[in-house]
């Protein structure tokens, strides 16, 4: 049998044996590694996360982070084991590197040129750290804290509620009080929390017929969001509280804003945040027909705030919202009848979802602009999932006949 290795001893100046050297620990993703200097001088310190996504995007993508960060973005769109809350946490640390090293004015190589051998030394953990292991939540980054997800939807259920004449606030603490914050309702328990959820709707009701406009907005924009909330943890599958958030978002939507005070610049970016982020198709039927009726100056800051949402949750890596406020967008300016964007909106819409493209044919027709429903079908008939139905619908119409009706 060989003999076993000994030991390695740390030897004190008497002589004597001191402490045992044993197996350096591997380090956690956040602890320091090395820093970086850029060429004006500015110091930065990099963390082993920066490391091991810098090691992985050149020996895998070419010293592009953005190759990385579309593979990582796939991963998680096709539902692998590590987990989409693993892998946004990565894509956000991931943006913040690019982000740091443009304002650094370097590139990977030089993270790699800074990081001497500790670059040899990290290679396989990298690969291992970056594109298999999903991240544990005790090494988390400050960019993986805070994710642009959580980040988002917080704002959108609650962030512009101190801008409201009357704060929601103590009105949405009072109902999360009678409501549960963890565990389950089930399905049978939902007919007992949609009528305590009704009686919300009833007591808006009673404001409103008592002149408290500015009151009873602030209730019910604290009710929408607890109902959210309370849908995360329920089984909704009588639909019950689906038909009580219908009852309470018609109100909501029916309150003359020039008798709560509110501005527009606060009510319709709050408005359309909560659509984008609700995500169990509760709004859809409650909303259609609503922007008919704004003014041509309301309808307008409606198109430029979707706008800025578009671009800025593709740059979140949102696409999935992003591809929501695109549909809001042509809603709006299929309601308002906003002609010459209906071309280019459905360019940028393509055949990826087929509704968004019949309510602007559909539009264009009712208002007997028959060439124009034709370019938009056109505009929109790219590779996508829906192209062959679209395909379909566009030779009908141009054969004489159109029906907006899916089923038809």
């Amino acid at each position: 049998m060989p003999a076993r290795k000994p030991k390695l001893r740390v030897v004190g100046p008497d002589g004597g044996k001191g402490r045992t050297v044993g197996k350096k620990p591997a380090p956690l993703g956040d602890d320091m590694a090395f820093s970086l200097s850029s060429v004006s001088g500015k110091l930065s310190t990099l963390t082993y996360w920066d490391l091991w996504f810098a090691l992985v995007t050149e020996m895998d993508f070419g010293n592009d982070l953005g190759q990385l960060a579309t593979r990582v973005k796939e991963r998680s769109r096709r539902g692998c084991p590590e987990g989409r809350d693993s892998l946004e946490r990565k894509l956000s640390h991931l943006r913040d590197l690019e982000k740091r090293l443009s304002q650094l004015g370097l590139g990977i190589a030089d993270v790699l040129c800074a990081a001497g051998t500790l670059a040899k030394s990290e290679l396989r953990r990298a690969r291992d750290r970056v594109l298999e292991r999903p991240v544990r939540e005790r090494e988390w980054s400050k960019a993986m804290r805070t994710i642009p997800r959580e980040r988002r939807y917080a704002q959108a259920l609650r962030g512009r509620w101190s801008q409201f004449p009357v704060p929601p606030t103590p009105y949405a603490e009072k109902m999360r009080s009678r409501f549960k914050t963890k565990g389950f309702y089930s399905e049978r328990q939902t007919f007992k929390v949609s009528h305590r959820l009704d009686g919300y709707v009833d007591r808006a009701n009673r404001l409103l017929s008592s002149g408290s406009h500015a009151g009873a907005q602030a209730l019910l924009r604290a009710w929408l969001t607890t109902v959210i909330e309370i849908m995360g943890m329920a089984d909704d599958s009588c639909g019950c509280i689906g038909e009580s958030f219908h009852r309470g978002f018609r109100l909501y939507l029916e309150i003359p804003l020039e008798k709560t005070g509110i501005t527009d610049s606060v009510f319709f970016p709050d408005l359309l945040d909560f659509l984008i982020w609700e995500d169990y198709g509760l709004t859809n039927a409650p909303i259609e027909g609503y922007f008919r009726r704004l003014t041509p100056t309301q309808g307008d800051l409606c198109i430029a705030h979707l706008r800025r949402q578009i671009g800025e949750l593709k740059a979140d890596d949102l696409d999935y919202q992003s591809e929501e406020a695109l549909t809001l967008l042509g809603q709006v300016v299929a309601e308002q009848a906003r002609f010459g964007q209906f071309v280019e909106i459905a360019r940028e819409m393509g055949s990826r979802e087929w509704l968004r493209i019949i309510r602007l044919v559909d539009r264009a027709v009712k208002r007997r602009r028959r060439k124009l429903a034709i370019e938009v079908f056109e505009a929109a008939l790219t590779p996508g999932f829906h192209l062959k139905f679209l395909t379909e619908r566009y030779e009908q119409l141009k054969h004489g006949k159109w029906n907006p009706d899916s089923r038809k």
